[in-house]
């Protein structure tokens, strides 16, 4: 008989509870600080050292962050089914080690060190096979890295908190909610401010080498830790019951199911002494949990077969499918908030601060959005519930037309000044536009309420629509939107190309922003953007709420907690 996870930690007292709080902030936010700060400065990296033009290096780091963000739902998967989270945490920690040391050497390794092209009269080449593969390879392994610590290090937290149970533990999981939007936020501000100020100060050399070290910080750290932590075992057959229902209900898809919504003439299969019936939403699922006359619902082996599913376990593949059209809502939102070129435009802007002779880096602009999420996604977790999920969700969406807008306003007025200064054809250092940098600040901003409002909502609208015991997949979900976003933005930004190309009309979307009409781009996202929320509304209307009300028990005692 298998021991329950409340028998294989109870006794170990020692382990768990508040104690492992900090130390799995710090190993998800050493992550972040890492990829972040790649994210943020490797399009000038891509242009400055690598030779690329903005389109193609925007494009890079478009896939990039797609990666980054698509591979945390197979992270979440290969942790609630088969390594558990903490192994899975440990390996791909380890992975963005490997990719951090891969960057580095791209800027000490003769062989992968793109051509030096400060000399004019030396033609400047594009970079070689190896040198691009090893890069991309480094870039992959950070991706890897992201995978499993952001979709695992939550969960990994709520696990450290199994064995407490009544108020103590609410307490403890909303410090823990709490630290963790904190390290979202401050490993932001992190990235965009010192690490991307090393590396442009210091060199790439530097740069790189100091995230190197903090991506072997985190790994060390995680397996140093380990005695600390609770290590629940992965549950296999929550994923396999998923492609049960489904198998059984297309096997059995000429059941017929009565018309009526409590379908009580036909028998249900239940555990633990629950009679219970399906939801009415979805009901061709429903043939999956049908009992046959000849089957009992107290076979326990028909349970573990391909014959019959659970009535719960019907219900879990509900509320998984249930809330992929909300999901789907909120990529609009977040391919505005990915699809942006600040950076590049941050670099033909005057970026002192005030009058003295500090110039922040093109990089760091996104500080502005770090600290708005910070503190306003701090205002929202530390008080009362005052909006809904899908309200936060909602608003999310609006800040991203608002930004989208504003970065169309603020490109077109930079645009224009360009055009005075007579800047066109001049994208040296020396052609800086006469613009302070702070215009790009109301963009980031808008950029950041997104994050606070609707990417939180949508963790915790996940987090507790979707079981229990998917509860990975629940966080991995919003990077699963980004990535998707991220993916969208290419192909936007290649069809903007194309389209705006053709006829041999010159393109908005320019090497030269001074030439080009990245105004007209946002513009075109601030459509999408509201049709995007047209259809939210929509997905908002046709979601209904799980309720405990449409499963119909009976009067015997409570079963336990799963």
């Amino acid at each position: 008989m298998e021991r329950t996870h409340m028998d294989e930690h109870v006794h170990s007292s020692r382990r768990g509870g508040l104690q492992t709080v900090p130390f799995i902030i710090i190993n998800e936010g050493c992550e972040r600080i890492v990829n972040v700060a790649v994210s943020a400065n490797i399009i000038i990296y891509l242009t400055k050292e690598y030779h690329m033009g903005s389109a193609e290096s925007a494009m890079v780091l478009f896939i990039y962050q797609a990666a980054t963000n698509f591979l945390p739902i197979f992270g979440a998967i290969v942790s609630d089914a088969l390594l558990g989270r903490f192994l899975t945490i440990s390996l791909t920690l380890f992975a963005c080690t490997i990719g951090a040391v891969l960057l580095w050497l791209t800027t000490v390794v003769p062989t992968l060190v793109a051509e030096d092209c400060s000399n004019e009269d030396q033609s400047c080449h594009s970079p070689t096979t190896l040198q691009f593969f090893v890069l991309l390879t480094s870039l992959l392994f950070l991706s890897i890295g992201a995978s499993g610590v952001r979709p695992c290090s939550l969960p990994f937290g709520v696990d450290q908190f199994t064995h407490w149970s009544g108020a103590p533990k609410d307490r403890a999981l909303k410090v823990l909610f709490g630290w963790y939007y904190v390290s979202m936020g401050g490993s932001a501000i992190i990235s965009i401010t010192l690490i991307v100020y090393l590396q442009d100060k210091l060199g790439w050399k530097i740069g790189f080498a100091i995230s190197m070290v903090i991506a072997a910080f985190a790994a060390i750290l995680n397996i140093v830790t380990s005695p600390l932590y609770i290590k629940v075992k992965p549950q296999k057959s929550t994923w396999i019951s998923l492609v049960q229902v489904v198998f059984i209900a297309i096997r059995n898809r000429h059941i017929q199911l009565p018309k009526a919504a409590g379908e009580n003439d036909l028998h249900y299969c239940n555990v633990g002494g629950l009679a219970m019936v399906p939801s009415s939403k979805m009901r061709f699922l429903n043939r999956a949990c049908v009992l046959r006359a000849h089957v009992e619902s107290s076979n326990t082996e028909v349970l573990n077969s391909w014959s019959v599913c659970t009535v719960e376990q019907v219900e879990d593949i509900k509320r998984v499918l249930s809330v992929i059209p909300m999901w789907s809502a909120t990529i609009t939102s977040l391919l505005i908030q990915t699809a942006s070129f600040r950076v590049l435009q941050a670099e033909t802007m005057d970026r002192h601060v005030g009058s003295t002779r500090f110039q922040m880096p093109a990089g760091s602009v996104a500080i502005f959005e770090g600290i708005t999420f910070t503190l306003v996604s701090g205002c929202i977790t530390g008080r009362e519930k005052t909006l809904s999920h899908k309200q936060k969700m909602g608003i999310g969406v609006l800040f991203s037309i608002a930004c989208a807008l504003s970065a169309s306003v603020v490109e077109a007025i930079r645009r224009k000044q360009a055009t005075r200064q007579g800047l066109e054809n001049n994208t040296d250092d020396g052609g800086v536009v006469n613009m302070s940098v702070l215009w790009l600040a109301p963009q980031c901003v808008f950029a950041g309420l997104i994050s606070a409002f609707g990417s939180i909502g949508q963790i915790e609208f996940y987090y507790e629509v979707l079981p229990k015991s998917m509860s990975s997949l629940a966080l991995a979900l919003l990077p699963l939107a980004i990535g998707v976003a991220n993916i969208a933005s290419t192909v936007v930004v290649k069809l903007v190309k194309v389209i705006t190309c053709s006829g041999g009309r010159v393109g908005w979307l320019l090497d030269n922003l001074n030439q080009g009409h990245y105004d007209y781009f946002y513009f075109v996202l601030a459509m999408l953007g509201i049709a995007g929320f047209i259809y939210f509304v929509a997905c908002c209307y046709w979601f209904e709420e799980p309720s405990p009300n449409q499963l119909v028990q009976s009067n015997e005692d409570e079963p336990n907690m799963r």
